[in-house]
């Protein structure tokens, strides 16, 4: 029953990662300034990502700790 959630993390931690690679990759290749609303979005998804990802890990971390 504890597995279920634990693999929900791993899922949204890869998830996660993904969602920053991509991010990262898309504004370190693009070759003309965005507009300033298109960088606020990229860079609100990028925080959001980097968020969800130390989130789920540290608590992928932290539920095998106490396994």
């Amino acid at each position: 029953m504890s597995e279920a959630p634990t693999k929900n993390l791993g899922r949204t931690a890869l998830l996660s990662g993904a969602v920053v690679a991509w991010t990262i990759y898309d504004m370190a290749t693009t070759t003309e300034a965005p507009r300033q609303a298109v960088m606020v979005l990229q860079y609100a998804l990028l925080a959001l990502g980097l968020i969800a990802l130390i989130g789920s890990v540290a608590m992928l971390l932290m539920g095998k700790a106490q396994a």
